[in-house]
């Protein structure tokens, strides 16, 4: 149902909408997958407008997820916006000739999630227990291999607390118009998130429970930035400009996160640290010999001289994980940019967009990336090959430098340099120029004998070359250098109207 209406300076609209899914898996994997995936819900929005200057917006959305226990199964989220057009007042006139827009706006609401824990896990507030479970029977006869019997086993415990993960956003904007040719939107947000499900983490071993119990224990908060430009301005000489660009910043915490607690270790905590932060070990260096092996604190498997040496955070005289410490940014970049322009003169045209991100890292896959041996479980050394940055700076008896770039070689991985540490931790920021194009539209006096209205020529480059501090490969491949790399694209075509 939906309603709109002008009352002289007064508009109103509403909208009301009921929604029922039902989605159906004909070749599920379970039982629990073959039955029919349904949700119901309602919703609604009310607008208030009064002389194109204040304008108000409510909505709500009630809704109910086959997930959750009948206690839990509804829940109610309402959000409500405001907008003042600052421009549309008469005091703002004399302003208009060099801002045309200004416009603030402001909303806050609550958004509901269902889709939690994994996606095959229905029914969360019912058990699921497999009666014919293979590695819980009892073998009978000689050598208990005459006779075998399965038995019982829990894949998940019953939980008719969990609900809805609720996430509280509030956001706040200002649009803006110069001179009637650049527009610029400037946004701020900030949420906060909470009954995120996780696994419980103070469960002792001596409860006897065959698998770790989830709950909705998790707290969380982000905040952001967002910022668009667009300039469009034409000239009298046949000449015109665009320009373009966006910005948005995202970063996030944790509040409250259930976790073992390690004395003498807060590093260990995830609590004030990003939800994808990645934890690792701190890379000292490579061991010079084997004399400084042995008076060091014991780390991995089989090392030697040549390996990477990690520090012991806690003292112990242990390399373990209580040594592990949030490192580096995240895999997923908190800052995302682009920006571009395009200038037309007379007859010809340019255009040209840059994109890039910062504060992201990534790991130089150890296992992926080493040569002479292959982690696939197949004998692929061939398929491995030698880098040239391990070729030039490697560790090797005749050139002991501790902070070459690559560890000393081996035909086959070696644990201690497999763990995630600032060894292999590289920036991930860049900048490229994504698209750049070129054009000539020939004049009509040249094309009109041919029976053509329009004849444009034009050239065309993409991923033509990126700033990075990064060298080894395209950073775009992040830690495996030796997968296909970005390709590198050159374009010349016609556009041809008759």
């Amino acid at each position: 149902m939906n309603y709109d209406r002008e009352f002289g300076k007064h508009g109103v609209g509403g909208l009301l909408v009921m929604q029922l899914r039902n989605n159906h898996q004909p070749n599920a994997s379970s039982l629990q997958t073959s039955l029919p995936k349904r949700n119901v819900g309602l919703s609604g929005r009310f607008t208030y407008a009064y002389d194109s200057r204040y304008f108000v917006e409510g909505n709500f959305g009630y809704n109910g997820s086959e997930r959750f226990d009948k206690d839990h199964r509804w829940g109610f989220f309402p959000s409500a916006g405001l907008a003042y057009m600052v421009s549309n007042e008469k005091y703002f006139k004399n302003l208009l000739p060099y801002v045309q827009k200004l416009k603030l706006r402001a909303s806050y609401g609550l958004v509901g999630n269902d889709n939690i824990g994994d996606s095959n896990a229905r029914f969360l507030y019912l058990s699921e227990i497999n009666m014919n479970n293979g590695g819980t029977g009892a073998s009978f006869g000689y050598n208990e291999g005459a006779y075998k019997k399965n038995g019982i086993g829990i894949n998940r415990y019953a939980d008719p607390s969990i609900g809805w993960e609720v996430a509280k956003k509030m956001n706040f904007a200002v649009e803006m118009t110069f001179l009637d040719a650049l527009n610029v939107t400037a946004e701020y947000y900030k949420e906060s998130r909470d009954h995120i499900l996780q696994s419980r983490a103070d469960i002792p071993n001596t409860m006897g429970l065959w698998k770790t119990p989830n709950a909705n224990l998790g707290k969380a908060k982000s905040h952001g930035v967002d910022l668009s430009l667009d300039y469009n301005k034409y000239f009298t000489n046949d000449t015109w400009l665009q320009l373009r660009g966006n910005f948005t910043y995202a970063a996030n915490q944790y509040v409250e996160y259930e976790e073992v607690e390690y004395p003498g270790a807060p590093w260990k905590s995830r609590v004030g640290n990003p939800i994808a932060q990645e934890y690792g070990y701190i890379a000292e260096g490579l061991f010079v010999d084997d004399e400084e092996v042995r008076n060091s604190p014991v780390q991995f498997g089989e090392y030697g001289a040549g390996d990477i040496k990690y520090r012991d955070v806690n003292r112990d005289g242990v390399i373990s994980e209580l040594d592990m410490v949030p490192i580096g940014y995240s895999k997923d970049p908190e800052i995302v940019y682009g920006f571009g322009a395009s200038y037309g003169f007379k007859n010809f045209d340019v255009s040209v967009f840059f994109q890039g991100l910062a504060r992201e890292s990534f790991w130089i896959d150890y296992g992926r990336v080493s040569p002479f041996f292959d982690n696939s479980g197949t004998d692929a050394r061939e398929n491995n090959q030698l880098a040239k940055f391990i070729a030039d700076n490697h560790w090797s008896e005749t050139n002991r430098n501790i902070y070459a770039v690559w560890p000393r070689l081996s035909d086959s991985s070696i644990e201690n340099n497999a763990k995630k540490s600032t060894w292999f931790m590289r920036d991930g920021s860049f900048l490229r120029l994504k698209q750049l194009e070129i054009g000539y539209t020939l004049p009509q006096r040249l094309i009109q004998k041919a029976g053509l209205k329009n004849l444009r020529v034009y050239f065309t480059g993409n991923n033509l070359f990126c700033f990075s501090k990064f060298k080894e490969w395209d950073v775009e491949q992040a830690g495996d250098g030796l997968k296909y790399p970005l390709q590198r694209i050159y374009n010349i075509g016609l556009n041809l109207t008759f």
